[in-house]
């Protein structure tokens, strides 16, 4: 066999494989990684309740980063989906006491990291980014829910917007992408009257893809979605991501949010509205008013 013969068989075998190499471990280990050929299972695991953390959020943008094309020597997975080693918390709120006025430095730069993570959500094209949510998803969990390209309900799920009982309101990105997915008024029913909505509901909503009512269902089902995208071609999945951009909310306009999410959150009540919350909550452990955020905040005005 010649020479010329067998590096033709070699580059063909190389070719029409896709290795993916697996993701560094997370620094801060508040993700652990299955990856399967081309998708990727991320868990999360942020005791007690996955609170959206500095641990979670630099963990978080450090697993996206080495999504990037540019930062690789193989090609990133077609298919990340997130799931929670929580069976009652998928992805919770941030840690209150970052947004606690004043905002210092290491506040503001905690809030940029938020934001960046949502911006690699939106635009690295080369993978599909899948909720599979069995567990609560408030506040700042459920914006960055919101702005993966789809999500699953399972029998644990439910979600909400609580920050309008500090005073302040979903300043991410979230009541955008919500405002589209449903409809304007259902936006603004559920993020002013800071109200939990379980799964099924969601899912007829919109909020979700689907719904299914047991744990075994929504994983075969987010398998098989994943499985058949990672079977087409890599340049489709681009394509597909890139022709519904359009549907995003303007960047000018997230922008624009944040920043009014700032002003709001140095009014003279919100301290001591998220002092009260930290108490009720036990600091942010499992509790009542964390079980049930969103509908626990008029417990805050007595």
């Amino acid at each position: 066999m010649s020479l010329l013969y067998t590096t033709s068989l070699l580059l063909a075998s190389l070719t029409s494989s896709y290795y993916v190499a697996p993701p560094p471990p997370s620094p801060h280990g508040t993700l652990t990684f299955l990856p399967n050929g081309n998708i990727t299972r991320v868990i999360v695991s942020n005791p007690p309740i996955n609170l959206f953390n500095n641990n979670l959020l630099q963990d978080m943008l450090s697993f996206l980063q080495s999504l990037i094309p540019a930062n690789r020597a193989t090609p990133p997975p077609k298919v990340v989906i997130f799931n929670s080693a929580n069976p009652d918390f998928f992805l919770m709120h941030r840690d209150v006491q970052g947004i606690h006025p004043p905002l210092l430095p290491w506040k503001q730069q905690a809030i940029s990291t938020y934001i960046a993570i949502t911006r690699y959500l939106q635009n690295l094209t080369e993978t599909v980014f899948i909720a599979e949510c069995n567990g609560r998803a408030f506040g700042a969990g459920n914006e960055v829910m919101l702005q993966m390209d789809m999500r699953f309900a399972g029998p644990n799920a439910s979600v909400g917007f609580f920050e309008n009982g500090f005073g302040v309101f979903p300043g991410g990105g979230g009541q955008q992408f919500l405002a589209q997915m449903t409809n304007k008024a259902r936006a603004m029913e559920y993020v002013l009257a800071a109200k939990t909505i379980d799964g099924p509901t969601a899912a007829s909503f919109g909020w979700f893809n689907s719904y299914h009512d047991t744990v075994e269902k929504l994983r075969a089902h987010v398998d098989d979605v994943a499985m058949r995208i990672g079977k087409f071609p890599q340049g489709n999945l681009n394509a597909t991501k890139k022709g519904l951009a359009w549907m995003n909310p303007p960047v000018e306009v997230l922008e624009s949010d944040i920043a009014e999410f700032i002003v709001q959150d140095e009014k003279s009540d919100t301290p001591g509205l998220i002092d009260e919350f930290l108490r009720l909550s036990r600091n942010e452990t499992v509790s009542e008013i964390e079980l049930n955020t969103p509908d626990r905040m008029v417990d805050l005005y007595p």
